[in-house]
Order: structure tokens, then sequence, then C-alpha cells
């Protein structure tokens, strides 16, 4: 399980994505209004992994808290009917991104919260044409829009 619980939300609830930077919210917003209403519903800064320390090291919501703060996290968890995909927003979008993306989808696979199929993506607004074969050939779904 995700050190806490995802909280979902339906694509039409907009305007809150935590932690997600001013940039990558623009292009989370081109995104919904191009695709938004292809998905079930979304949930946003999932956190995944981490070290949670023992019992003794304080109390149940302390240790949580350290959890979160050293877990990997998820910009947007898109549920759909027959899969749920783990995105990456990231303008400019470089390994890094693609890395993000597909340690996210292991992870996912072992801290459960669906057994709907998960599909790695990256959403940015341009990649370079290295990018672009690396994610054909890893099975990441890359998605460019264009920002104004």
């Amino acid at each position: 399980m995700p050190v806490y619980p995802l909280e979902w939300m339906l694509p039409q609830e907009r305007g809150s994505y935590p932690h997600m930077a001013k940039n990558d919210a623009v292009l989370w917003e081109r995104f919904m209004d191009a695709y938004g209403g292809n998905y079930n519903r979304f949930a946003y800064d999932v956190a995944l992994g981490g070290y949670k320390p023992d019992a003794g090291a304080g109390d149940e919501a302390t240790r949580l808290g350290f959890q979160y703060a050293t877990a990997l996290k998820i910009d947007a968890v898109g549920e759909r009917p027959d899969d749920v995909w783990i995105i990456e927003v990231r303008p400019h979008a470089g390994v890094s991104a693609v890395g993000a993306a597909l340690c996210y989808q292991l992870l996912a696979g072992v801290d459960k919260f669906t057994d709907k199929p998960l599909v790695a993506c990256v959403l940015t607004d341009r990649a370079s044409p290295d990018i672009r074969y690396c994610c054909e050939a890893l099975e990441v779904v890359l998605i460019e829009m264009e920002v104004e």
C-alpha cells in the first residue's frame, strides 16, 4: 500500500494538485482539457516506498511522516476502466522523467493499490528524438502537449 491512502478526485475537480510545480500544473491542465474525460478518477502526490523507522523511533504518525518524506511520489495516477496510468509530469522531459515513470510503475506493483495493469507515462511539452525512441523501446507512453 502507498504511504497514505489515495485521495481520488473526479476529472472535473480541478486546480489542486499537491506538490505539482507551477509549470507542471499548466501542462497538467492542458492534459486534463484534452484527455481528462478518458479517466474515471485521479489521485495526486501518491507516495510509494520510503523508509519507515522502527516502532521505538516515535509514534505511528511521526513514523509515517518520515516514510512519506523519504518516499518516491507519483505526480498523478489516472484510473481508466481497464488500466491505471502512472503519470510523470515534466516540462522538457529527459531521461530522468522516463526513469521516474518506470520506477513508479515498478513500485506501484509492490505497494499495490490496484489489480489493474499499470501504464507508465511521461507527460511533457517537448522531448528529443532520443527520448521518444527510449520511451517507445521501454513501453513508456509519451504524451507531448504544446503549452503557450
